[in-house]
């Protein structure tokens, strides 16, 4: 690892958070915080494991590192991977679609994740993709494996990273980290950068100049991403996490910034530019007064 390049300070963490401090100090502030006793009550802690899912779903066919695998047999290979023989990365899977069956195992939702504004309904057909983002996501990965791209999620939306089985260690750089962070023309929010640990800087030479959080993630914490805030992982052990992603009053003026963005590339029109605009705007008086109303998520 290159001293210069690799993230040198570490994360908050907290237990007992009430959900209303929670928002006043790291969701509103966009500060990123580990909540360590976040997922206490779900059954799932005691329950996935790779040898759970080698069990039930022996033959079940599922996605992973760009081809289709048996799930039995994948889960033997996360069991036994290491950095020389990573097992393909199973990811961005909706757990919904892939085992509903276990959704009962993962209640109640922590209180952290409300409001989230992606769960209520957007009837803009250009803003139907953000719906996909409140969904829960399931990733198994075994030691050695990484996500594949130093990023930060979609229209700056945050993300909940909650950790079943399994250790991770993240690297996590502030948004104004951003001038060193090398981002893809066209494609703001992933970075060229591969490899934070050993990265490549003759390639990328103001990576030396970029200073992070580094930190691990351990079965049964909870990390918050705020949104625009770089982050890429990187298994120590075979792991089990689920994220999700939500927006709200903290982050909506970003998500309507780097939407219309994105849609003023595809369609070149400033005439529906501005009315998408216009609805983003109304959604977000809709859902504030919901919010001060005590509406659910």
């Amino acid at each position: 690892m290159n001293p210069t390049a690799a993230p040198t300070a570490t994360i908050e963490r907290r237990t007992g958070l009430s959900a209303g401090e929670f928002r006043r100090r790291y969701l509103h502030p966009h500060q990123p915080v580990v909540i360590s006793d976040a997922l206490a009550a779900w059954p799932a802690l005691a329950r996935w494991t790779p040898q759970f899912f080698q069990d039930r779903y022996p033959a079940k066919q599922v996605t992973a590192g760009g081809q289709t695998h048996a799930l039995g047999a994948l889960m033997d290979h996360v069991l036994r991977s290491t950095k020389d023989d990573p097992a393909p990365y199973l990811r961005n899977e909706p757990l919904a679609d892939l085992f509903p069956e276990l959704l009962p195992d993962i209640q109640p939702p922590p209180a952290y994740l409300s409001p989230n504004w992606l769960n209520r309904p957007l009837t803009h057909p250009d803003v139907a993709q953000l719906n996909r983002g409140a969904k829960i996501e399931l990733f198994i990965g075994g030691a050695g494996q990484s996500f594949p791209v130093l990023h930060y999620d979609g229209l700056c939306t945050h993300a909940f990273l909650m950790q079943i089985y399994g250790r991770k260690q993240y690297f996590v750089y502030a948004p104004d980290q951003t001038p060193f962070m090398y981002p893809v023309p066209g494609d703001p929010n992933r970075s060229q950068l591969n490899d934070v640990e050993s990265p490549d800087l003759e390639k990328f030479p103001l990576f030396a100049q970029a200073r992070g959080l580094t930190f691990t993630l351990d079965a049964g914490e909870m990390l918050f991403v705020p949104g625009g805030w770089w982050h890429t992982v990187r298994m120590l052990t075979p792991s089990i996490t689920l994220s999700v992603n939500s927006a709200n009053s903290s982050n909506w003026r970003m998500l309507s910034r780097d939407l219309c963005r994105q849609v003023y590339r595809i369609h070149p029109s400033r005439k529906k530019r501005l009315k998408l605009a216009a609805y983003l705007g109304a959604q977000r008086a809709l859902n504030t007064l919901k919010d001060w109303a005590g509406s659910p998520s």
